[in-house]
């Protein structure tokens, strides 16, 4: 039976290393990278009945513990299994696609209740995903994107902060008279993160005559990126009023911009990026920059193992589209109004 089991894992590891052949260099380019909605679930899933194993044991195989970000991730995971009493096993992944494929089948063979996966390249979960149900494991994708017949898809919700983000904005300039020009930085092509914070953005502020976006650029998802992009705008559009960055290392590009054209949001620039980052967090207290749409990822992470102790108990988390299985997380605007408040609770977090 041992060997037979055996053999079941190395034909999966197979299947998936050779999935990983075809599959795009940047780890959100799939259809359902970060989407609003997913294009990778099957029309064939069918919810089963999932083994509440002893004891409860959640696995993590976390993209890459390098980032930040999924520091704070691993330490929500970490923290709500602590409170409910569950061993909570991380996987560093460390940003390699094969390794991920590896690491999450191990955890499956380790015998874990239940598996979150931070996807490294979203077209090779279906491997994982299947051995999972095979020993009756709930599969929880954590951001990044989600293909195949996984059991639930958390992300932030980055439609909604496009949204946020487009209201704030006509409020800043709300007493300013004129048609105000605005600029977009998006994310790199393929991006679906980027597409829908940008559509959130876009399609808000259309309903308003008093706003005209006049330049849509790539900004690399990088500092460098977003310095050429607000610099093209800026020299195209002398009298542009704001800037909407789909991520904080594209703003904070686009902030070194504004000062080489001798511009700032203390004259009435309104900058606004996307992520929550140390650096647009400092540049905020700085009155350098005007806002930033911040995602909360030890909350996600928290609310992972939420999820994967309803599927152990027989119940369905309240999914924000049944459809394609997914749960969108809050995201929370932050300006110099409530920049103090903000870091008090991100630190009470750690």
């Amino acid at each position: 039976m041992k060997n037979l089991k055996i053999v079941r894992l190395c034909a999966v590891i197979g299947a998936a290393c050779l999935a990983l052949v075809g599959c795009a260099s940047g780890a959100d380019d799939s259809p359902g990278a970060k989407g609003a909605s997913n294009g990778g679930t099957s029309s064939s899933y069918e919810r089963i009945q999932f083994d509440k194993k002893e004891p409860l044991r959640i696995g993590y195989s976390v993209y890459d513990l390098q980032n930040p970000y999924w520091q704070s991730y691993s330490a929500g995971v970490q923290a709500a299994a602590k409170e409910k009493g569950v061993e909570a096993v991380i996987v560093d992944q460390k940003s390699d696609q094969s390794a991920q494929v590896s690491g999450s089948l191990d955890l499956v063979n380790q015998g874990v209740s239940a598996l979150v996966i931070t996807p490294v390249q979203p077209d090779a979960l279906p491997a994982s995903i299947d051995a999972a149900h095979a020993a009756k494991i709930p599969v929880i994708v954590a951001d990044i994107g989600a293909v195949g017949d996984y059991d639930a898809y958390l992300l932030s919700n980055n439609y909604e902060g496009g949204v946020v983000a487009a209201k704030y904005l006509m409020e800043q300039l709300a007493s300013v008279e004129g048609k105000h020009k605005v600029g977009v930085i998006e994310l790199h092509p393929g991006s679906v993160v980027g597409e829908q914070r940008v559509a959130g953005f876009k399609e808000t502020l259309a309903g308003n005559d008093a706003f005209e976006v006049v330049a849509s650029l790539d900004g690399n998802d990088t500092v460098d990126g977003g310095f050429s992009a607000a610099q093209d705008m800026l020299s195209a559009n002398p009298d542009l009023a704001a800037i909407y960055a789909a991520n904080d290392d594209s703003a904070i590009g686009a902030q070194r911009a504004l000062e080489t054209a001798k511009k700032s949001t203390a004259n009435g620039f309104v900058l606004i990026g996307f992520d929550g980052s140390k650096g647009a967090l400092d540049l905020i207290q700085k009155g350098l920059m005007t806002a930033t749409i911040a995602q909360d990822p030890y909350g996600q992470g928290r609310k992972a193992v939420e999820i994967a102790l309803d599927f152990l108990a027989g119940k369905s988390p309240a999914y924000d589209d049944e459809a394609q299985r997914t749960i969108y997380f809050p995201v929370e605007l932050v300006d110099s109004k409530n920049i103090a408040q903000f870091q008090v609770s991100r630190a009470e977090q750690k």
